[in-house]
């Protein structure tokens, strides 16, 4: 198995947030900050991305709760921008992108990626489906993992 720390950064906005660019065009036709933010983050290198629109709920600064049930857009609902990577990059992202991301809410989250070598054995060698995980010359049956008392 190999481990490696990885982080996700959620970027909280609202529907409303768009980027503030230059150029006549630009300031006419407004992307969404989510937008820019989410391209950004494929040129810095960040390994996984994704945007979450919100359908119902409320954002930093709403006085109520807010649903996207009409074709007018409501600029209170909240946009999750969620991007995973190392940390040093993620934070490096952060700094880049100050001036857009002083309105928003970020919440980081720490883990750790586990990329398993993992087995199946054949239908006919239990009564169910049984996944081993393979460590060097070891192997281990998913479901028969012991747990100590002290991590309980």
């Amino acid at each position: 198995m190999t481990f490696q720390t990885m982080c996700s950064l959620r970027i909280y906005l609202r529907r409303g947030d768009n980027a503030t660019e230059k150029g006549f065009w630009k300031r006419m036709f407004k992307r969404p900050l989510s937008h820019v933010l989410l391209q950004d983050a494929l040129r810095a290198g960040i390994t996984h991305a994704s945007v979450s629109l919100g359908h119902m709920g409320f954002a930093k600064g709403a006085t109520g709760v807010s649903m996207d049930i009409s074709e007018v857009p409501v600029t209170t609902l909240p946009v999750c921008l969620e991007l995973v990577a190392a940390k040093p990059l993620l934070e490096q992202f952060v700094r880049d992108h100050a001036g857009r991301l002083k309105d928003a809410t970020l919440v980081m989250l720490e883990g750790v990626h586990v990329r398993p070598q993992i087995e199946e054995t054949a239908a006919d060698e239990g009564p169910h489906h049984v996944e081993y995980v393979r460590v060097g010359d070891v192997t281990v049956p998913v479901d028969h993992v012991a747990v100590g008392a002290s991590a309980r």
